[in-house]
């Protein structure tokens, strides 16, 4: 059964591309046409990847069901109810994990008889689900193709058999998005929030590079990742930011630098570029961190020679420009030599606990509302109107709230002692 794959595709002007594909094999031509939709629309080259995953996802179970969507479609014929709530199903776990008894078949023409039932049994207990929020964009992406391919495909169709098409899709398209769970914004217990200050202090301390418990052994490593917490933690921006960041962005003689959106940058090499998400926006830094960052880029930074010609700020070892999987790595590691916080220690925290000192710093100087939400969203990168700080404010907004309920009741006690 042929095993379809989102491919990311790198052209030579810079502008990344995924396409649908089995191994060795031509991208599948309308899906292709669907994603360049996408394209056309500006959006993010990391979300036409993730609707190109959500169709293999789609094209692997159609294949397991060896259904042929472009023939049963010049037919005149939908996925039947059946089809499309197998599909429905398998959409809640990680694609990895449906394709896994697949994968281990085509290591080996013999399969041991004895096993087959013991290993699909463990399989199916072992899938892992994703987040309703990610169940919820699978199940739109695949609705919004099969309604496309169905019409791209009845557009071809005699004009009775279009219509009695479009019907059918009509009606199970819509029970099939019954499907799509509800994303709830209520849910706000175990919402992720950023370090309390005892935390952030232990965490600047233990990488610092002359820290006894520093858990890189390496100079370079140890400067770089020092330097890394200390630019997440100081400005708020998210890890796509920060190694998107190059040296020109940089003021040569202002502590400042530029957050700037660069898609399908030609100069970065990389095969899943950094994005900015955010906008453009200029960010004013301490004397000092802007000295420590000049003296990353202009000593450490430059004994790597492959280096010198790389424009982004963070790197390797080897010079060139870091990914995101070396950030997400290093903070998996940082969780562990940081065990017992209060939070899972991700790049993204530093992102929630720049914006609670924040909070807690416009409290200090007394900033008004309106001028706190302002200043927050010009550093942040985000619109005037934009309630995104709501998202990264979660700790510092229930300790307030916190203290106005024990405020109420302090009026409750009073009462009370007089009772007795």
């Amino acid at each position: 059964m042929p095993q379809y794959v989102a491919k990311r595709i790198r052209f030579r002007n810079g502008e990344h591309c995924s396409v649908l594909q089995v191994p060795y094999g031509l991208p599948v031509h309308e899906v292709t046409v669907f994603l360049d939709t996408f394209r056309k629309r500006g959006r993010a080259a990391n979300t036409i990847h993730f609707v190109c995953c959500s169709l293999a996802l789609l094209y692997r179970e159609l294949g397991n069901a060896k259904v042929n969507l472009l023939d049963r479609l010049a037919e005149g014929r939908f996925l039947s109810a059946v089809e499309l709530n197998r599909l429905a199903s398998a959409v809640q776990y990680r694609a990895r994990d449906l394709d896994e008894d697949e994968q281990d078949e085509s290591k080996s023409n013999v399969i041991h008889i004895a096993k087959m039932g013991l290993r699909r049994r463990s399989n199916a207990a072992d899938r892992k689900p994703v987040d309703p929020g990610t169940q919820a964009s699978r199940l739109r992406y695949i609705a919004d193709f099969l309604a496309f391919i169905s019409d791209y495909v009845g557009s071809t169709l005699p004009k009775e058999l279009k219509r009695e098409l479009k019907a059918e899709s009509d009606q199970a398209l819509t029970a099939f998005r019954q499907h799509i769970p509800p994303v709830s914004r209520r849910a706000k217990l175990d919402a992720r929030v950023g370090l309390s200050q005892e935390e952030q202090d232990r965490l600047v301390s233990l990488v610092h590079p002359d820290s006894p418990e520093n858990l890189w052994a390496r100079g370079f490593g140890r400067q770089r990742n020092w330097l890394i917490v200390v630019l997440l933690l100081a400005t708020g921006m998210r890890s796509g930011e920060l190694l998107g960041l190059q040296i020109g962005d940089l003021h040569p003689s202002q502590p400042k630098l530029r957050i700037i959106r660069r898609a399908d940058a030609v100069e970065d090499s990389r095969p899943i570029q950094a994005n900015t998400k955010t906008y453009d926006r200029e960010i004013e830094l301490t004397p000092i961190i802007m000295r420590v960052l000049w003296n990353h880029i202009n000593k450490v930074r430059y004994q790597i020679k492959a280096a010198r010609a790389v424009p982004q700020v963070i790197v390797s070892g080897k010079g060139k420009a870091l990914s995101q999987s070396s950030i997400d790595k290093i903070f998996a590691q940082l969780r562990e030599a940081c065990p017992g916080l209060s939070v899972a220690l991700t790049s993204h925290v530093m992102r929630h606990t720049w914006n609670e000192r924040f909070s807690e710093q416009a409290e200090t100087i007394g900033l008004s509302d309106a001028v706190e939400q302002k200043a927050r969203n010009s550093q942040q990168g985000w619109s005037d109107n934009s309630e995104m700080a709501a998202t990264y404010t979660r700790r510092h907004t229930a300790k307030k709230g916190r203290e106005m309920s024990l405020k109420l009741q302090e009026r409750l006690d009073d009462k009370l002692d007089h009772d007795k």
